[in-house]
């Protein structure tokens, strides 16, 4: 995973928009303005293939489901949140994957669904890259440090052994989500993967 974290670091020093400074990431301009990707809706793509976003096979768009295509302007937070999150996930296989299909001939979404859904027997290891990428980009380590330190600092004044509690825990990955423009699960992942306040 130490790949992963060097090939966000490049990327935030290429792309002006992804510095850590800038939260919540405005993943929409940046893979439709930075990176040129058309976001092309689809007609039941959640229904049909579970999945709200999908990159295309030849990495020049980005499909993504036709209801939540709605959501890139407006719509419930809970629901912008997650489809920024899904965007981050297929960015990550287009800066990590895109040498997998390359040799695959895909004539249509179906048969790149079809493949996409095993990835040659190494699905898990791929999606857990892509969820990994998307944290790290969405949620930069040193603004979630930040955030912590500053709540570890009063927590302790008040309750010493503040890191056993789990429901504090979630009120912090709760209170500092909306900041990040991810939902309150992103956080939760992040404070374990980053082992800043892992589940005791």
């Amino acid at each position: 995973m130490d790949s992963i974290g060097k090939k966000i670091d490049d990327l935030r020093n290429q792309y002006p928009i992804l510095r850590e400074d800038v939260i919540p990431l405005d993943i929409f301009s940046f893979f439709e303005i930075d990176l040129g990707l058309d976001p092309i809706p689809f007609d039941g793509l959640t229904s049909r293939y579970q999945v709200e976003a999908a990159i295309k096979a030849d990495f020049t768009g980005l499909y993504v489901d036709a209801e939540q295509y709605l959501f890139m302007e407006r719509g419930p937070v809970w629901k912008l949140n997650r489809l920024r999150f899904t965007i981050a996930h297929e960015l990550a296989h287009y800066f990590l994957h895109q040498s997998f299909p390359q040799d695959k001939d895909f004539s249509s979404v179906t048969g790149f669904a079809r493949w996409s859904s095993d990835y040659g027997g190494k699905k898990y290891i791929i999606e857990q890259e892509a969820n990994e990428f998307a944290g790290r980009l969405l949620v930069p380590y040193r603004r979630l440090n930040e955030m912590f330190e500053e709540f570890a600092d009063e927590a302790k004044k008040i309750i010493p052994h503040f890191l056993a509690n789990e429901q504090l825990r979630y009120q912090f990955s709760e209170r500092v989500a909306p900041r990040f423009g991810v939902n309150t699960g992103v956080i939760e992942v992040r404070l374990d993967r980053e082992n800043l306040w892992p589940v005791s």
